[in-house]
């Protein structure tokens, strides 16, 4: 894949300093902001659950509302530090999304190759293979009874927040996508027809995934006249501190109220196309890197 999407070892140093110093302080955020509006929801339910795919079982931590009755759903798709690193900050987010009327899975979309935390050549190798195993993850989000199958949203982080973008590109019920500091790996947007809305928050001084990233996509979207609203914010690296956290925060929750719990379902599905094979992504990367001299 393209360089900007990936991390070396060195990466991964950086990105469990960043996880643990900057992203748990935006969960966390998000988790005490969605409690305070009246009609909020406070009971919720916290269970584990699984789903096969690929030969393998995929362990889904479920965060809902408690009351019967049928909700939005979302998918929390975490980054290349996987839930060793950030794991608590994502179930916060899951958890606060709950509290905010929306049935949260976070998907430990790793089971599927037996990852802890992905380096480049693990992403290179299993990128294709992980977004569907979430586009299954997708399927067995939308077939719970507590679930609105018409109003599903992917909030990613870092590699999730690639993984989330990509998806979205081949999966039409795909219909929002909150990026965290991601973005959508060269080779993969000359396959884009449309895209959902997207809400894109980046630090411009992000040392893992390059602001440029946010800039690329933000750039797509203008082209591919979609729905987007795009936040960078001054100073921030690879997780946000502070203010900034907050202000990400309320604008994740607001950006799904609006386009997944808010949306018009009787709009037609996005056309789309199918999820290309490992070996066709290889193949472009190989023939992007030999065009550029690589």
């Amino acid at each position: 894949m393209s360089r900007p999407f990936l991390t070396t070892r060195r990466d991964v140093l950086r990105l469990s300093l960043a996880l643990f110093a900057g992203t748990a302080t935006t969960t966390d955020v998000l988790a005490s902001t969605v409690e305070s509006p009246s009609g909020i929801l406070t009971s919720i339910t916290e269970s584990k659950a699984h789903f096969q795919s690929g030969g393998k079982t995929i362990t889904v931590e479920r965060f809902e509302p408690s009351d019967p009755g049928k909700y939005p759903g979302v998918l929390v798709i975490h980054g290349s530090g996987g839930m060793t690193l950030g794991g608590p900050s994502f179930r916060e987010t899951a958890r606060g999304l709950a509290k905010r009327g929306y049935v949260a899975h976070v998907v430990h979309y790793f089971d599927l190759t037996g990852t802890t935390i992905a380096d480049r050549s693990t992403m290179e190798k299993h990128f294709a293979r992980w977004m569907r195993t979430l586009a299954e993850a997708i399927t067995y989000l939308e077939n719970q009874p507590n679930v609105d199958a018409k109003r599903i949203g992917l909030v990613g982080f870092s590699l999730g927040g690639f993984l989330s973008v990509s998806l979205s590109v081949y999966d039409h019920r795909v219909l929002a996508v909150a990026d965290y500091f991601g973005g959508l790996p060269d080779v993969l947007a000359k396959d884009v027809k449309n895209l959902p809305p997207l809400l894109i928050l980046h630090g411009d001084a992000d040392l893992i995934v390059p602001v440029a990233e946010a800039k690329k996509l933000e750039a797509l979207c203008l082209e591919k006249n979609a729905v987007h609203e795009v936040k960078i914010y001054k100073g921030q690296g690879h997780g946000f501190r502070g203010e900034e956290g907050a202000d990400a925060s309320r604008r994740c929750v607001s950006f799904l109220d609006e386009h997944v719990k808010s949306c018009d379902t009787a709009r037609p599905r996005r056309p789309t196309a199918m999820i290309p094979s490992p070996d066709t992504i290889t193949k472009a990367e190989k023939s992007a890197a030999n065009s550029n001299g690589r």
